[in-house]
């Protein structure tokens, strides 16, 4: 009997640790995932399509590629990088249409502006969607508007400017496989998110007799992409694009989850953010406690409905932070 309250107190602390069925959260990156990770690859050289893109596609992989429309080397292939590409799941991002620098405002608007109007008459979408920014490096000389001129225009295109290439550049700040995933296993350790710029890849075949700039070895970069699928697979890295984990992120810091009713038959909720709602739409991923017994979850958000299975007695699912009520229902 001395014992008892000790028991009654451990019993007390157990049940008050489970979730009630109806609490949510808002997982920290799409898919529940640990952490998050980018691979860029700038300047639209041709061992993108030729080498990278098939690999990363084998992989079930995506990248971000900084492309400048207007530049020799892509010019020559832009009928590839029209039709191809993007229909792979590939994303693009605005990189200037000429890679040579601005004089002044009205060629940064050229330079600046016409890519972005090239990717966004190009690739489906929305007309005034979220685009990525990647800064070309051009001489000291070659850039000549203020970092003021350039966050209005910016702004007025919609475009989001990419973190720093500063210790991120492959080939340039890293040499070998190994390094580079350290990149992503600290994203993994700091539940972060972490990216890697990659110019040229390494062409064998076909044989062109010269490497895209700073060429990755082949030998580097498959078992690079092997160690992050490896770590995607797992449920350590949610592998993204730029403009998506910008997305998530503002939509995830800004948003709130109330729950509207919770019984052993339904859980309804309101999942909003403060966020501009034109600009910032993707779907959340949000964790939900859900009654003991359910195994299945029917979760419908307007004419969505979907269903998804329980584990450790939660439900995982996509919603849209718009304010249209979320419900879930046992399934079966």
């Amino acid at each position: 009997m001395t014992h008892l309250p000790h028991l009654l107190l451990l019993a007390m602390t157990l049940s008050a640790a489970v979730a009630a069925p109806g609490e949510t959260r808002i997982a920290r990156w799409q898919g529940d995932k640990t952490a998050a990770f980018m691979l860029m690859f700038d300047d639209g050289w041709p061992s993108h399509w030729q080498v990278a893109v098939p690999e990363l596609v084998k992989r079930g992989l995506i990248a971000t590629f900084y492309i400048n429309p207007a530049k020799g080397e892509f010019d020559k292939f832009k009928r590839t990088w029209a039709e191809d590409l993007w229909k792979q799941g590939m994303v693009y991002g605005d990189h200037t249409m000429t890679h040579r620098g601005v004089r002044d405002m009205e060629s940064a608007e050229r330079e600046i502006g016409d890519c972005a109007k090239w990717i966004r008459d190009t690739v489906p979408g929305k007309p005034g969607r979220l685009l990525s920014y990647g800064q070309p490096g051009v001489g000291p000389n070659d850039w000549n508007i203020t970092a003021a001129q350039l966050d209005t225009l910016l702004a007025e295109h919609h475009l989001i400017s990419r973190p720093t290439f500063d210790g991120h550049g492959a080939v340039y700040h890293w040499q070998t496989t190994e390094q580079m995933l350290a990149l992503a296993d600290k994203a993994i350790a700091t539940r972060g998110l972490e990216y890697l710029v990659i110019h040229g890849v390494e062409r064998i075949v076909p044989d062109w007799k010269y490497q895209d700039f700073w060429a990755l070895k082949q030998a580097v970069f498959l078992p690079l992409l092997d160690g992050i699928k490896e770590r995607a697979d797992r449920g350590d890295l949610w592998v993204t694009d730029h403009i998506s984990a910008h997305q998530y992120e503002t939509e995830r810091d800004k948003a709130t989850v109330k729950v509207l009713e919770a019984t052993e038959q339904t859980i309804r909720l309101a999942l909003t953010h403060t966020a501009d709602a034109a600009l910032y739409d993707l779907p959340v991923t949000l964790v939900t406690q859900v009654p003991a017994g359910w195994t299945r979850v029917t979760v419908t958000q307007g004419g969505t409905t979907r269903e998804v299975e329980v584990k450790d007695g939660a439900a995982r699912y996509e919603a849209r932070p718009d304010g249209v009520e979320v419900r879930l229902a046992r399934a079966g």
